[in-house]
């Protein structure tokens, strides 16, 4: 299922109201989160009609697709609020297919890095100047996300992911791919074959980089530290930066695939990335 728009605006590459955002999400048997990942969205302070929505169904065995499908038809054909476009792609990937377990994980990671690509590929836009990549399984984020995150003006920034507890008091550090280089993992990448892949949310891979979910919560939006690689959860990133080459790499690059080698990629291209420690959300 797919729209065309016939609208066409002026790349700027000012900050404006009227900035039009692609959220990009990928989607396997998540038929019980569809609801809410609207609700969400439509919940923003963002204008609808300034955000366009793509979504790639993979490798799903339940009623993803079709659910999906329901979803987006009333919500494009209610009398108001409708959103400027939301495009809907099927390809498979084979995302659970059985690997020898010494690889598995690397390919599950060179499989979405590839799920990602083609998603961007077929959903950017001339006329969209931030990219914002939202996990189907958030459970909250502050309604002015969009406008509170572009307002910081970098070229990549994520919020902190956390993982909701049931006492309101409690949490769990969520996305821990979000971190810095330290020291250590510095020194340690110097001594390791070029190949090797690290991922620092796998205690195995693990070198000891700062993360942003250790980092004081305490600061405000204007409290924002660089970053060297990120997570999948929430990133928002200048249209430009993924128009003029940045992809997630479905293989190594400088030690890190999918996320974190965007990160790592971007950063090598002269661009900024950067996490907000105290900017909250919510995983389920």
């Amino acid at each position: 299922m797919s729209t065309i728009s016939t609208t066409f605006n002026k790349l700027t590459s000012s900050l404006s109201k009227n900035d039009h955002i692609l959220i990009l999400t990928l989607l396997q048997n998540d038929e019980e989160y569809l609801d809410h990942y609207f609700q969400l969205i439509d919940a923003s302070s963002y204008p609808n009609q300034y955000i366009s929505i793509g979504l790639l169904v993979s490798d799903s065995t339940d009623n993803t697709l079709n659910i999906l499908q329901e979803k987006v038809h009333s919500l494009q054909n209610r009398w108001r609020n409708r959103f400027y476009e939301i495009d809907v792609y099927q390809k498979d990937f084979e995302l659970d297919k059985k690997k020898d377990e010494a690889t598995a994980l690397t390919s599950k990671r060179a499989t979405l890095a590839k799920a990602k690509n083609f998603l961007l590929t077929a959903a950017l836009r001339e006329h969209h100047s931030w990219v914002a990549w939202v996990d189907v399984k958030l459970f909250s984020y502050p309604s002015t996300i969009y406008d509170d995150l572009k307002a910081v003006n970098v070229d990549v920034i994520v919020p902190n992911c956390l993982q909701k507890r049931e006492k309101d008091d409690e949490f769990w550090a969520f996305d821990r791919n979000n971190w810095q280089e330290s020291e250590m993992s510095l020194q340690r990448q110097q001594h390791i074959p070029e190949e090797d892949l690290l991922m620092e949310d796998y205690n195995e891979y693990a070198i000891g980089r700062h993360l942003l979910v250790d980092m004081p919560t305490h600061g405000n939006i204007e409290t924002k530290v660089p970053l060297d690689g990120i997570g999948g959860t929430f990133t928002l990133v200048k249209a430009n930066v993924h128009r003029e080459g940045a992809i997630f790499p479905p293989f190594v690059y400088q030690h890190n695939m999918d996320t974190e080698g965007f990160a790592k990629m971007v950063k090598s291209m002269g661009y900024s990335v950067y996490g907000v420690p105290s900017y909250i959300i919510y995983h389920y």
